[in-house]
């Protein structure tokens, strides 16, 4: 089974968070044990291995499968509480294991001490309590706030994906508002999976659009951007009965990739947000037009299309030539992408049920 780049990054930090914990831990351990420095030590060393290598098997394992789909289901204040339990077991059987393995003699002494205790709820609720609120706010939006990052604007070459659900205006007029929010909300976690397992960055939801973005470096590299799009449309496949049994139609989407220099700093006061402005961004939303325009599911810049060779393993690309964007000077160069299951003699043959939104 081929791993997602999601997957082989947690493997790299496996690599180096055992080793860094180590030595952290080691480190905690001497101090915690001013009589017997060798002990403390070697205490430390085992119980930062320990805590870290199964902190991180939750974090892969379990929180980002059942818990990443318990979090639509319950309010916020029980899925901390959850995650925070998960890493207050995971540190507190790191500590009484290698309190255990290190035990001189088979004396009565508690294996965690009440110090030991507070450590481990203080921890736990404290790195899960800035994991949730930089969830909420978006990967790495709270660090660069906090770091000041963007405070003066920055001009970054990003890769952008802009999806918007297809024929929302009729599944809204089916459905009614609650239950085009329920359908909206399914729809968004089915297709965050693939993004985020490609490496890619939700910016902001727009109505029923979805902006992803990655620094150009990574979305190109293995053609993330391209894998993350076409594995959200499979999912989409995979899950078509399931939409029909409970809302009675399937979800699809339109999708629009370019890359390019982009503009991004801190904006607002009372509301803060990290914005992303410039041509590039207007030519993506653009080119999303052009899909409902031309009638591709999938477009794509040749700007972004002639940085990647070749394109990921089935998908096929179609030049449509030079298209004029609505309200750009000069025209630009697209690309049809496809599924290659989709195509039949060179010509793609999935069509857009509507062209309507």
């Amino acid at each position: 089974m081929q791993l997602t780049a999601r997957q082989r990054n947690f493997a790299r930090i496996m690599v180096w968070a055992l080793p860094v914990s180590a030595a952290l831990g080691a480190v905690f351990g001497r101090f915690n044990s001013p009589d017997d420095i060798v002990r403390g030590y070697i205490h430390g060393a085992v119980a930062g291995t320990l805590i870290s290598a199964t902190a991180l098997l939750l974090e892969f394992v379990v929180f980002s499968r059942t818990l990443s789909a318990l979090v639509r289901r319950v309010p916020f204040l029980l899925y901390l509480a959850l995650r925070s339990l998960g890493y207050l077991v995971a540190i507190l059987v790191g500590l009484a294991v290698s309190a255990w393995l290190l035990r001189a003699s088979a004396e009565s002494e508690p294996l965690i001490d009440r110090g030991g205790v507070i450590f481990s709820l203080v921890l736990s609720l404290g790195f899960n309590l800035l994991y949730g609120v930089n969830s909420l706010l978006g990967e790495g939006v709270l660090f660069n706030f906090i770091a000041g990052r963007y405070r003066r604007p920055r001009i970054e070459e990003r890769v952008l994906l802009f999806i918007d659900m297809e024929s929302s205006t009729a599944i809204a007029e089916g459905l009614g508002e609650t239950g085009f929010l329920d359908f909206l909300n399914r729809f968004v976690g089915d297709v965050t999976g693939p993004i985020v397992a490609q490496l890619g960055t939700i910016h902001k939801y727009v109505g029923d659009e979805i902006i992803v973005t990655w620094p150009l470096a990574v979305g190109i590299r293995d053609g993330r951007c391209i894998r993350a799009c076409f594995d959200a449309l499979a999912k989409l496949d995979a899950f078509a009965d399931a939409y029909i049994r409970d809302f009675g139609r399937r979800a699809n989407f339109r999708a629009a990739l370019h890359c390019g220099p982009v503009v991004i700093g801190e904006l607002g006061i009372v509301k803060m947000e990290i914005a992303f402005l410039g041509d590039t961004m207007n030519t993506a939303a653009r080119i999303q037009q052009a899909c409902r325009d031309t009638g591709h599911r999938v477009l794509a810049s040749a700007a972004l299309v002639d940085r990647l060779s070749p394109l990921p393993t089935g998908v096929t690309k179609r030049p449509i030539g030079q298209l004029r964007l609505r309200g750009k000077q000069n025209a630009i160069a697209l690309y049809a992408l496809a599924a290659a299951a989709a195509t039949r003699g060179g010509g793609e043959v999935t069509a857009l049920s509507s062209r309507s939104s």
